[in-house]
């Protein structure tokens, strides 16, 4: 029935939602059952060995890049990460830089290769100093099977963060980091007043979100914002449970941020209309430089078609397909 569900899909938008509908009820009903297993999340499927050490360091790098803060400050410090999937290598970073501990957290458990995941992790190895190796033989062994010192670095799956605060203690996170992640919790109110209560004050969180539709509409040849065309109870009935981008978009964000009173910036990553990120990200854009008038008409083709919520939105703010998000909590 999947199989048939899928191929129909690719001609229809009805038969579109009728698969995402079917695919969320079979998600909530595998994870019901206590299978917690998903390719989401398995970013390095695919990936040749060197791709992957790259990946690693370009996440570590952007969290201290764009939130400015040093290395040196890491030291002591306990970390979340929010939806690591299947690497720990970032994880490993900021150990390997001083932090105390780390705590990845994530609701599904993203499928691997087990194989594949010791290759990364010995050649991460191998570009250390003695002192660093050091460190790194601390928080994790690889003679023979990969096993991982869990005073150090903590991985948990089958819990997601809007109930994170049942398992860990709250106030007790230095930094909260996560990317591409946040767009995929359906709960993200939730989730915020969890990721506030266990941070603590002068804590910092970061994310990167992405906006984009995820192919539900879009790798079928439909306009990009289709997604926001739907009706929310039935859109509702095609995420849910699944995983799939909760429409929360730029304004949100930034009420979220203004409702907690967090000291913040919000950088601008992705534009509607166009494959290229944007970087170095920025805050600020300027018409006519920054984004071409094909993106604005995009926009212009089919707000007459989106739902209440999305129609009302700026061009603007209809254009960011991803941010990211710096915010520090204040005392």
């Amino acid at each position: 029935m999947l199989k048939t569900l899928r191929h129909l899909a690719r001609k229809s938008k009805t038969m579109i939602i009728a698969y995402h509908i079917y695919d969320n009820w079979r998600t909530k009903k595998k994870f019901a059952s206590g299978n917690y297993e998903s390719s989401s999340g398995s970013i390095h499927t695919g990936r040749s060995l060197s791709e992957s050490l790259a990946y690693i360091n370009q996440v570590f790098d952007d969290y201290l890049t764009y939130s400015g803060i040093p290395l040196s400050l890491l030291r002591e410090k306990r970390i979340l990460e929010i939806g690591p999937g299947d690497n720990i290598g970032v994880a490993l970073k900021f150990l390997l830089a001083g932090a105390n501990q780390v705590v990845c957290l994530d609701k599904f458990y993203s499928k691997r290769d087990t194989e594949q995941q010791y290759q990364i992790y010995r050649e991460m190895r191998a570009h250390l100093n003695d002192k660093e190796r050091h460190i790194y033989d601390s928080i994790i062994n690889l003679d023979g099977n990969i096993t991982i010192n869990t005073e150090k670095l903590n991985y948990i799956h089958g819990v997601g963060i809007e109930e994170a605060d049942k398992i860990v203690e709250t106030g007790s996170f230095d930094l909260i980091v996560s990317r591409a992640v946040i767009e995929h919790l359906y709960d993200l109110d939730a989730a915020f007043s969890v990721m506030h209560s266990l941070l603590r004050s002068g804590g910092c969180m970061i994310h990167k979100v992405d906006f984009r539709d995820h192919g539900l509409f879009s790798d079928k040849g439909f306009h990009p914002l289709t997604y926001l065309t739907i009706p929310n109870p039935i859109y509702k009935l095609m995420t849910y449970d699944s995983g799939k981008p909760n429409r929360r978009l730029f304004t949100y964000y930034r009420q979220k941020m203004a409702e907690f009173k967090y000291d913040s910036k919000i950088l601008i990553t992705r534009l509607l209309g166009t494959d290229d990120k944007i970087d170095p990200h920025r805050e600020t854009l300027l018409p006519g430089v920054d984004y071409p008038e094909s993106s604005i008409s995009l926009i212009r083709d089919i707000r007459p078609r989106l739902q209440n919520g999305f129609k009302d939105m700026s061009d603007e703010d209809l254009m960011v397909q991803g941010i990211f998000i710096v915010a520090k909590k204040l005392p």
